[in-house]
C-alpha cells in the first residue's frame, strides 16, 4: 500500500506537486589534472512535492554534519544521496531556477516507490 499516495491527495491542494529534473548519479573519472569528473544520467522528469523540513530533520542532519540542507522532497521514484563512507555523490534535481543535491535519505520506502530527501541548493550545475 502507498501510504504517500493517499496523503499526497490531501497535502497537494495545499501545496501542489511539480515536476523536476532529475539527473541520477553515475559515478565520475578521473581527469587528466587530477581531478574527480562526476557524471550524471540524462535529466528524467519525475513529480515531487517540495516541503521545509522539520525541526527534528534539521537537527538530526546538523547532527550528521549535512548543515546545509534547505528543502525536503517527497519524490515518486528512488533517490540516491550524497554519502561519504560509500563515495557516491547525490543525484541532481532542478527546480526553483536552480539545481539541487540529494544529501540524504530522510525516507526510503523502496517497495512502494516513494522517498523523502534532502536537498542542498547548488551555484550551478557540477561540472
Amino acid at each position: 500500500m502507498n501510504l504517500r499516495a493517499i496523503a499526497n491527495r490531501a497535502t497537494q491542494t495545499i501545496n501542489p506537486n511539480i515536476t523536476v529534473q532529475w539527473r541520477a548519479y553515475e559515478g565520475y573519472d578521473i581527469a587528466p589534472n587530477g581531478k574527480p569528473v562526476v557524471t550524471y544520467a540524462t535529466a528524467a522528469p519525475v513529480v515531487a512535492q517540495i516541503q521545509s523540513l522539520t525541526k527534528s530533520e534539521v537537527a538530526h542532519l546538523d547532527a550528521m554534519n549535512l548543515s546545509t540542507c534547505e528543502r525536503g522532497a517527497y519524490i515518486n521514484g528512488q533517490m540516491h544521496a550524497f554519502d561519504r563512507v560509500e563515495e557516491t555523490g547525490g543525484d541532481m534535481l532542478f527546480f526553483e531556477d536552480r539545481w539541487w543535491k540529494v544529501m540524504a535519505i530522510l525516507e526510503g520506502w523502496t517497495t512502494a516507490g516513494w522517498c523523502r530527501v534532502a536537498l542542498t541548493g547548488q551555484n550551478g550545475f557540477p561540472e
